[in-house]
């Protein structure tokens, strides 16, 4: 998955812990053959290289995109696993700290749109142009996250937390316990880094954002999330926790709102079944910052 995992869980004892782990890793690395980006014989890089047509998938890959296809269409591709193109035009504008040209975006944007890719039946998918690539960054991890917590239960586990590098996902508290303690950093007015602590059981929170991950080119810091419409990477510093049930979702809108940006008016009309939002923006205008309603139920008082 191409980032640092971290498994906790509480077991009757160490036998079984350590069963059910290694279950828990087998499915991680079977999930990682199936959606890395990275991986040259991975069974998403083996689409992404037919021409276009329909083409049956396995059950997990399906899955996924359906779930990638129901947030893209709720965020209207603020969020789109279509944007592979675009995602490597600006790898390697990271590499080389020069901005891609003008002609080369339009070109490449040309490939890139979430109605592109289509669910034709189940296990089915239609590649509609030339040169489509997918990438699962933005969902993949939290999926994972998800299916991890679902191994644990059916083994008979209910107390666990999932750590997929940053996409978390817990199950039942710690014994006797109301709930696990995490915690997520942002930014505040005066540029100051802070360090909220969050409440959480039976659910998961993400933060996407330019926080850590962003390059900067001719003096402008260019964060690694892209957007889809316009094809260019995001600019201000922008940056999303999400809390919802499930570890997909909260991945997901996670990438979608940084997009989107910072808007209440957006945010509150937006209908997000279980979804809580905190957001910071710091950008040539100031500084704003936006919570959804239900968000402040999570916190962890001073």
């Amino acid at each position: 998955m191409g980032t640092q995992i971290r498994l906790v869980l509480y077991a009757s004892d160490k036998e079984k812990a350590d069963s059910v782990s290694v279950l828990a890793f087998q499915r991680i690395d079977e999930l990682n053959t199936i959606l890395s980006d990275y991986l040259v014989n991975s069974e998403l890089n083996l689409l992404c290289v037919k021409k276009p047509g329909t083409y049956e998938v396995s059950d997990d890959l399906y899955r996924v995109l359906k779930k990638a296809d129901s947030v893209s269409k709720l965020t209207e591709g603020a969020f789109d696993v279509t944007a592979g193109p675009l995602i490597g035009l600006w790898r390697k504008a990271r590499m080389t700290k020069k901005m891609p040209g003008q002609t080369e975006l339009s070109i490449t944007r040309e490939r890139v749109g979430y109605n592109l890719l289509q669910l034709t039946a189940p296990n089915k998918v239609r590649l509609n142009v030339e040169g489509m690539r997918l990438d699962l960054g933005g969902i993949g991890k939290g999926f994972a996250a998800d299916e991890v917590i679902g191994i644990l239960e059916m083994n008979g586990i209910f107390s666990g937390l999932i750590d997929m590098g940053g996409d978390i996902r817990v199950s039942g508290p710690p014994p006797e316990r109301e709930y696990w303690i995490l915690g997520f950093s942002y930014f505040d007015r005066q540029g100051k880094e802070c360090f909220q602590k969050i409440k959480l059981k039976d659910g998961a929170v993400a933060t996407s954002g330019n926080l850590y991950q962003f390059v900067e080119i001719n003096g402008i810091k260019f964060s690694h999330i892209i957007n889809p419409k316009s094809g260019l990477a995001l600019k201000d510093g922008i940056q999303v926790t999400t809390i919802s049930r499930y570890a997909a979702e909260a991945d997901a809108f996670a990438s979608a709102f940084s997009v989107i940006g910072l808007d209440p008016s957006i945010l509150r009309d937006a209908d997000y079944q279980h979804l809580e939002v905190f957001m910071t923006n710091q950008s040539t205008t100031g500084y704003e910052q936006w919570e959804s309603s239900g968000f402040k139920q999570f916190l962890m008082p001073e």
